[in-house]
Parts: structure tokens; C-alpha cells; sequence
């Protein structure tokens, strides 16, 4: 799951003009240097058919040599601003997905509040407890196995979760950012962030980067293939 917002939308739209504007420098830089080097190429031929065309020639040589120069310096800037604004689309996103996983944590909260006094109601009217089902394992010996009844969490703890998924997706972005590589577990994020991860129990190696769903955003999945093939060339 990857989230988009205008926000997110425009930084993307600010990177991809960054990396074209580069591009077309770097194609009229890469023009003007063919150009100077076919007229190189047959200068020669042409000064001795005709030597007046020395001075001309060598003009037009000379400045299509400093335009390709000063092309090449206009791309070498546009690829800094390419850079920084690929840097900024993270930024962005990062705290775009801060912003969406406290919006779910409040709907949640406030659907919590609403179901609670709603059973409390019932309670009252029913005169008994009411209360989720909990997971139960038991060992079964006859079978050898555990027999396990469902555990429902309820709507709120879906959003949640969902809230967590950003938060974590998020920390993972800004963790890339620093260290130039995903988290391997979520006790990584909780060292490196406010520790807000259930690392306990059984998971020995600090619990899968993965708990709540896929971390990896479709930005950073695509940054992280291109670095993979850069270090293949």
C-alpha cells in the first residue's frame, strides 16, 4: 500500500521536471558537441578547397564547443536540483504518511469510544458482561496439536494497525534516508525512532519489518531497484 496526496503528487511532478530539464540540457550539450565534431572532421577538407574558411570554421568549431561546455555545466546543475528533489519527494512522503496514520489513530479512537457506549448500554439493558472473543490455544493430546479459537479484535484495531502500517512505512523512509538501507526488523526502527513497536514474545530477532504489511512504498521500491542496478553497472 502506497499513499498519494497532492502534497506527494507535486513533489513528484518537481523531481520528474528536475530529472527532464537535465536530460534536455544534457541531449543539447551532447548535439553541439556532434556538430563541432563533424565540421572538425571535413575542416581540413575545406580550408584547402577554400582557405578563407579557416577563420570561419574555426569560429564556428570554437563556440559550439563552448556552447556543449556551458550545456554541460546547465545539466550538472539541473541533476543537483534532480537530486535534492527526489530527496524532498521521501521528506514529503514521509510525513504525509505521518499525517494520515494520525488521522486513522483519532477515527479509531473515536469508533472505540462510540462502541464502548454502545455495549455499556447493552450491558445495562442485558445485565451481563459483554466482551470480544479471546484467542484461546489449547493442546489437544489425542490429536497432538493445538486447537486455537479466533480472536476478533474489532473494527478499531483494524485502523489501527493501518495506522501502524504508515508509521512504520514512514520510519522506514526516514531510516533509508540516514543509513542507506531498509531496516532489517522493527526493533532497528525502535532504536533508531520512538520505540512504539511490540518486539516481545517470540520474535528473537526484534520482530519482521513486515508485521503489519508491506513497509516498502512504491517510491522507495522503486529507488531501491535503481541504487540495485547502479551497483550491477
Amino acid at each position: 500500500m502506497s499513499l498519494f496526496t497532492k502534497p506527494i503528487e507535486t513533489a513528484l511532478k518537481e523531481r520528474d521536471a528536475a530529472i527532464q530539464e537535465a536530460q534536455d540540457w544534457e541531449q543539447k550539450a551532447a548535439e553541439a558537441r556532434a556538430t563541432a565534431d563533424e565540421l572538425e572532421a571535413t575542416a581540413t577538407a575545406e580550408i584547402l578547397k577554400d582557405e578563407k574558411a579557416a577563420e570561419r570554421l574555426s569560429l564556428e568549431i570554437s563556440t559550439l564547443q563552448r556552447k556543449a561546455k556551458a550545456f554541460d555545466q546547465a545539466a550538472e546543475n539541473a541533476r543537483v536540483s534532480a537530486t535534492h528533489a527526489a530527496l524532498s519527494v521521501f521528506i514529503v512522503e514521509a510525513d504525509e504518511l505521518d499525517k494520515e496514520a494520525t488521522k486513522q489513530r483519532k477515527a479509531a479512537d473515536k469508533f472505540e469510544a462510540e462502541v464502548t457506549a454502545l455495549r455499556e448500554k447493552l450491558e445495562e439493558l442485558d445485565e451481563c458482561n459483554y466482551t470480544r472473543l479471546v484467542e484461546e490455544s489449547n493442546w489437544d493430546a489425542v490429536d497432538g496439536k493445538y486447537r486455537t479459537r479466533t480472536y476478533h479484535h474489532g473494527k478499531a484495531h483494524g485502523i489501527k494497525q493501518s495506522a501502524m502500517l504508515l508509521t512504520t512505512q514512514a520510519q522506514v523512509i526516514r531510516y533509508w534516508m540516514k543509513h542507506g538501507q531498509v531496516p532489517g526488523s522493527l526493533r532497528d526502527l525502535n532504536e533508531a525512532f520512538e520505540p512504539i513497536h511490540d518486539v516481545t514474545g517470540a520474535w528473537a530477532n526484534g520482530a519482521p519489518i513486515d508485521k503489519y504489511g508491506d513497509p516498502i512504498t512504491e517510491n522507495l521500491r522503486v529507488a531501491l531497484a535503481a541504487a540495485a542496478d547502479n551497483e550491477e553497472e
